[in-house]
């Protein structure tokens, strides 16, 4: 039997590898600093992306 998987669920894995990649050398805190950050800007381009739909 053959499991079929999304594209969906294989773009959030390759997702999830590539922060892993970025962060698995970094100490607890800096990573946290630096996921902080990602996430940051990532609201910060959904905040400028609603102001150009309106």
């Amino acid at each position: 039997m053959e499991t079929k998987v999304s594209k969906a669920q294989l773009e959030v894995w390759e997702w999830k590898e590539k922060l892993y990649q970025q962060v698995k050398d970094l100490h607890q805190g800096e990573m946290l600093k630096f996921i902080l950050g990602q996430t940051k800007e990532t609201i910060d381009n959904l905040k400028d992306k609603q102001k150009i739909v309106k």
